[in-house]
Order: C-alpha cells, then sequence, then structure tokens
C-alpha cells in the first residue's frame, strides 16, 4: 500500500510540474492597454446601437471661398466665406435646418487673420495683424457684438502660431514666436471670463523645434504642443503643465497627425505614427489603445461618441464609448474620406466634409475643407 500510495504522489508532483512549465513557457506579450475592472462592470447609459435618420446634402455655393466653422446651435452651423464684391474681406453665413439656403450674418476683415469659432457655438475669435502687434478680438454670434481681449506685440522677428479655443470655450491659446531667437518663445493664454491674459516661456524646447499648435485644457493649467522636433525630424506631442510663468513639459511622444484631443484635464487622445489611437492618463502614466488604424478621428463634445474612419476605407463609422473601449459601432456615410467632423452640442448630428474616395491625393493631403458636405442626423 505504501509503495502504491508512493506512486500516485509522484504521479501528482509531475503533472503538476507539466503544468507549472507550460505556463512559463508560453508566448510573453506586453500590453499597454489598461482598463479598470470597475469600468468594464458598469453598463453603459445607452447599450442601443447607433441609427442614421437622415443624411442632409449641403449646398455646394462658396464651396471654393470658404468653409464651415462648426455648429452654432443644435441645428445650425456657421462658416466664413469670401465675399463677392470685396476681395479681402469675409462673410460670416449661417446655415439651419433644413439646410438648405444660408444667411449672411456679418462682413469682417479677414485680411492677415485667423478665426475660429468656440465649442459652445457663442462665439468666433478673430485674431488681426499687422507688422507691429496683432489684435485678438471676440464676437458674439448672438448680437453680432465686437470686443477686443488682447492686443499682443509682433515687432522685430516676432509672429503668430496657431489660435484654439479650449472645449469648455473659456480659454483662447496662441503661439508667441520669435524667428531668430527661440528662447523668447511663449505659450500666450486669454481667459475669456476674467479678461485676463498670461504669457508663459517654452524654454524646454530645442533650438530648431518648430512649434505647430496647442491646445489648452479646460482648467487652464495644462497644454498639448504639437511640433516637429528638430532632432528626429518627426511630428511630435508635448504634454506640459502650466506652471508660474513657463511651460514644464511632463510627457512626450511621437505623433502621425497633428489633431489631439482632451478627454479631461488629465488625459488626452491622439493618433500614433501606425494609426493607432491612444489615450493617455497624466495622473499614473497609462498610455491606452482605443482603436487602431485610425485615418482620422472626432469625438462629441461630452466625450461619449466617436466619429471615425479607418485606413484605406472611404466609410464613416459612429461609436458609442465605454471607458476606452467603443461600442456599438456602425458605418453612417460610404464615399468620402472624411477630413472634417463636428459634432452638435447633444450629439444628434454630425457634419461631415471631405474629398471623394477617387479625388486627387494631392487635394486631400492639402486642403480639408475640399469636397462635398453633409449633415448626418442620428435618432
Amino acid at each position: 500500500m505504501a509503495k502504491k500510495y508512493g506512486g500516485w504522489m509522484l504521479w501528482i508532483l509531475f503533472l503538476l510540474l507539466l503544468l507549472l512549465s507550460g505556463c512559463s513557457t508560453g508566448v510573453q506579450s506586453e500590453t499597454i492597454v489598461i482598463t479598470d475592472s470597475e469600468e468594464m462592470e458598469q453598463a453603459p447609459q445607452d447599450s442601443s446601437p447607433v441609427q442614421v435618420k437622415r443624411i442632409y446634402r449641403l449646398p455646394d455655393e462658396n464651396a471654393d471661398t470658404g468653409h464651415w466653422l462648426g455648429w452654432s446651435s443644435t441645428d445650425s452651423i456657421v462658416g466664413s466665406f469670401k465675399t463677392v464684391d470685396l476681395p479681402g474681406r469675409f462673410m460670416l453665413k449661417r446655415l439651419a435646418y433644413p439646410f438648405e439656403q444660408g444667411e449672411n450674418i456679418t462682413e469682417i476683415n479677414m485680411n492677415n487673420s485667423r478665426i475660429s469659432l468656440s465649442p459652445d457655438g457663442k462665439h468666433v475669435a478673430e485674431m488681426i495683424m499687422t507688422r507691429k502687434e496683432a489684435s485678438l478680438k471676440v464676437i458674439s454670434l448672438k448680437d453680432i457684438k465686437e470686443t477686443e481681449i488682447d492686443r499682443i506685440s509682433t515687432s522685430g522677428q516676432k509672429y503668430l502660431q496657431d489660435m484654439s479655443w479650449s472645449d469648455n470655450s473659456q480659454y483662447i491659446s496662441c503661439l508667441v514666436l520669435d524667428s531668430v531667437d527661440s528662447n523668447k518663445n511663449s505659450l500666450r493664454v486669454i481667459d475669456t471670463k476674467s479678461g485676463v491674459s498670461k504669457p508663459y516661456a517654452l524654454n524646454e524646447f530645442e533650438k530648431g523645434d518648430s512649434l505647430l499648435s496647442v491646445h489648452v485644457s479646460n482648467d487652464g493649467r495644462s497644454a498639448l504642443i504639437t511640433m516637429y522636433a528638430s532632432d528626429i525630424r518627426k511630428t511630435t506631442i508635448v504634454l506640459g503643465k502650466l506652471v508660474d510663468d513657463h511651460f514644464e513639459t511632463k510627457y512626450k511622444r511621437q505623433i502621425g497627425e497633428i489633431q489631439v484631443t482632451w478627454i479631461g484635464n488629465d488625459q488626452f487622445a491622439f493618433l500614433g505614427r501606425d494609426g493607432t489611437l491612444y489615450e493617455y492618463d497624466l495622473r499614473n502614466g497609462e498610455l491606452s489603445v482605443i482603436l487602431e488604424k485610425v485615418y482620422a478621428y472626432e469625438f462629441s463634445q461630452d466625450k461619449k461618441i466617436i466619429a471615425y474612419s479607418l485606413q484605406d476605407e472611404d466609410v464613416v463609422y459612429v461609436g458609442k464609448m465605454q471607458g476606452r473601449n467603443v461600442l456599438y459601432n456602425k458605418p453612417v456615410y460610404h464615399g468620402i474620406i472624411p477630413m472634417n467632423m463636428k459634432w452638435n452640442s447633444d450629439n444628434t448630428s454630425l457634419f461631415i466634409q471631405g474629398p471623394k474616395a477617387f479625388a486627387n491625393p494631392n487635394i486631400i493631403q492639402n486642403d480639408y475643407s475640399k469636397g462635398p458636405s453633409f449633415i448626418i442626423e442620428l435618432e
């Protein structure tokens, strides 16, 4: 009996060793997708798939003289188009449901200027530049009242690069660059509520880095700067904190496109060089994959829905976000490569614009506003 019992024990030990060795010799892999278990267990608020209700083809009039800026309300969009009789002047136009005929809002002087619609659709920011200074004005679309909120010196070799709103429409930011001395480069952040304008030194960038764009977080304490890095000769995203009077780098990574999106005050999304859509969280340093092989994307204002297209496809998809996962993906339009996509405030309609799939590749690369535009109304 003792020998028989001992034999069984040997067999059991042998099987255990086989199991352990199998576990240790399997394929080893490392993943950057980290999902909280609590997040996975929560059911999405809306588990229904996306349904298309109606598609509107926008009129082609003035398509070659300007572009649509975005939504001014849940059922109207605003654009900037050149006037016919006055060269150098642009007309703000509104196109409301059923999106058939646009109406003129006001003419503005657009000589050497930049213009940007606030995410809430209530104001247009306009930057007018001269040889000595740049004037930043905000125009209310409700009463067409124009207010100057900042004046920036551009004397010497200084110039302005990019202008953008924060997602909550409170902050406007721009890059003030010096073409001779990069140590004089700065980031300007204007709080439209308090009227305070503050510069932040950009001392951590290398000489020769070409700064391209800037996006400030909703709390005004962080900024995303895209640049063409001189050392690696690749487009790079830099996340930094706005501390005292300077920009303090916290994270840097090569990217595929200059489009970046704040998900929260410490998280942002960006496209990698291979088309992977990532989310980075500054609080814990986690880098997570949202989607792969993405060509273009656009989150809704509340970040609960995403519209996107995939590489080598002429299809626009819409999906609902659950944490970092995209659920209920559904194609909503076929036939164009969406270069410009914008959600209205209640996520019921999506503006898309872009060239047809067989268009000249140079048009696709050089001008996102070319091509037909549509509004996809969802149920």
